[in-house]
């Protein structure tokens, strides 16, 4: 195996040994949790459920919009 290229500006301090760190188990589910994937019910009561999240989510976005709009435009009437 051929050695890596040396850098001129290498001094060969490491800084943070991460080669012990591998991809992480999953954590197994404790006894007393309790699986939530079948508490939604039917298809449609779980399209009911995202489409709301998204509503509400979109619903808080056009706030944030509106109200950065408001501010650029004061910015652009009393700066010009």
């Amino acid at each position: 195996m051929p050695s890596q290229p040396e850098h001129s500006d290498d001094d060969g301090r490491t800084i943070a040994d991460v080669s012990a760190l591998g991809d992480p188990a999953p954590e197994p589910l404790r006894p007393d949790s309790r699986d939530v994937r079948g508490e939604l019910g039917s298809p449609e009561s779980r399209r009911m459920v995202i489409l709301g999240t998204l509503g509400a989510g979109l619903s808080l976005g056009a706030v944030y919009v509106i109200i950065f709009g408001i501010a650029i435009a004061l910015m652009v009437v009393f700066w010009t």
